[in-house]
């Protein structure tokens, strides 16, 4: 029996190690935690340093300037790292043949039958955006995802995708109410679709294992745009004006003459002689007069004035202004089509290049519900990856809600949830000083539309914002 098995086995080795993914999973080539918590619909919010991979026409509505350095960020499906563990363990301490590895690995893969798993990581990423124009270096954005089929045999359908990516993006505004913006991008991918038989595990457990690696280097850009149409009528504002401060400035007066010299008489002038006695008080006189000058009395000129500074008025009015609560984004992304040249900078034996990024075009609506003072409600919906070859009604509709509060630049707080792919989603985000934190979870569409496989992910984000 265990002959036949194993007979069976490598039948289906044969044709599985030579088989493309069967994956129908449809994804974008960068994905925040932020976005992915409120449903991943962010094409129309496009507020925060990720604009540059969303919607690069939010440069030009970009109030501050951002600098964000990730020092780490990953997110996994439960079971993930212990599937792994268990597959290397399994070809570690089971003794006898590859074979008989093999059946041990099955029997690990046929647990886990109709499930998937996965997960990202995001390593020390550093954007730099500005109103107007952004740049981003993200040297590991790793993506794997993993199900399980029995196509002649127990064996993972595994795909991953590892880019390393510098962009450029700038953004300005057309007019009023519409802004647009476009994104150059480099990336240099690793990607592995392909069907991995339990045989094959059996000689190499690694499930990452850079044997396996498409590489390839390609150029391309995004093309987007907002518009905030002016469909809700007008509002009171009041604005302020505060006029140009006066310094206080001393009047020009004319100098004071001085006081004239005063001729008065002097006292006697003494001739001492030698007869004269030592206690004698009349002494020998000489009528004189002389000239002396008195010095004048000191006089305040009561003339010399003054001007004290006149308080500051601020001035007030009520103008109005057209309201606008919403705002509607599109972009168009891999203009050129997201086909890659060969590399084997990893993967020195690597003799193809992954496949191509389709070119796709997102949609997207944000409305603002409600703004009290530093609190601020929106609401979002996108159709995202349109034209995608695997794209349908549910895997491209995403929907989200964030409460925002934002007291100052050192400080925010954030609570967000939504829907993505028909998946719930929620998430945080708090900002202490400059240390910047993100949670989510997320789930995200593995299967087809007759048959859905949730991957369920758990993520979080440390890093530096300021």
């Amino acid at each position: 029996m265990k002959s036949v098995f194993t007979l069976l086995m490598f039948v289906s080795t044969l044709s599985a190690q030579a088989a493309d993914s069967l994956t129908t999973k449809v994804s974008s080539q960068y994905s925040s935690i932020r976005a992915l918590g409120m449903g991943n619909a962010f094409t129309a919010v496009a507020d925060d340093y990720s604009l540059i991979f969303y919607n690069p026409a939010g440069f030009a509505k970009k109030k501050n300037n951002e600098v964000q350095i990730t020092f780490a960020g990953a997110g996994f499906s439960p079971k993930t790292t212990a599937l792994m563990t268990d597959i290397e363990n399994a070809e570690k301490n089971t003794a006898g043949s590859d074979n008989d590895k093999a059946i041990a690995i099955s029997n690990i893969l046929e647990e886990y039958y109709g499930k998937s798993l996965g997960g990202k990581v995001q390593a020390l990423e550093m954007f730099w955006v500005r109103k107007g124009w952004g740049i981003a270096l993200i040297p590991l954005d790793l993506d794997i995802d993993m199900t399980f089929n029995r196509q002649l045999g127990p064996a993972i359908d595994l795909n991953v995708k590892g880019d390393t990516t510098v962009a450029f993006g700038y953004g300005t505004e057309w007019n009023q109410y519409v802004s647009v913006g476009a994104t150059a991008k480099l990336t240099h991918r690793v990607a592995v679709d392909q069907t991995v038989a339990a045989l094959e595990l059996a000689s190499d457990s690694n499930i990452l294992s850079t044997k396996r690696f498409k590489e390839g280097n390609n150029i391309d850009f995004d093309l987007g745009a907002l518009w905030t149409p002016a469909w809700f009528g007008t509002e009171d504002v009041v604005e302020t004006q505060k006029p140009e401060e006066r310094k206080p400035q001393a009047e020009e007066t004319k100098p004071t003459a001085a006081a004239p010299a005063v001729v008065s008489p002097t006292a006697p002038v003494v001739a001492p002689t030698a007869e004269t006695d030592e206690k004698s008080t009349t002494p020998e006189t000489a009528p004189e007069t002389a000239v002396t000058a008195e010095k004048p009395a000191l006089e305040i000129n009561n003339d010399v004035k003054t001007e004290t500074a006149k308080p500051v008025v601020v001035e007030t009015k009520i103008v109005k202004r057209d309201r606008l609560p919403l705002t509607l984004g599109v972009v168009l992304k891999n203009v050129l089509g997201g086909s890659f040249s060969k590399s084997t900078l990893v993967n020195k034996d690597a003799v193809e290049a992954p496949k191509n990024i389709p070119r796709v075009i997102d949609i997207g609506a944000a409305y603002k519900i409600a703004n009290y003072g530093d609190l601020e409600i929106r609401g979002m919906l996108d159709a995202r990856n349109l034209l995608h070859p695997n794209a349908n009604t549910t895997n491209t509709l995403h929907a989200g809600i964030e409460f925002d509060y934002s007291p100052s630049g050192w400080f925010k707080s954030q609570i967000r949830a939504g829907m993505n792919q028909m998946y719930y989603t929620a998430g945080a985000t708090l900002l202490l000083g400059v240390i910047n934190i993100d949670f989510a979870t997320y789930g995200e569409e593995m299967g087809t539309a007759s048959n859905k496989i949730e991957n369920r992910v758990y993520a979080a984000k440390v890093g530096m914002n300021f």
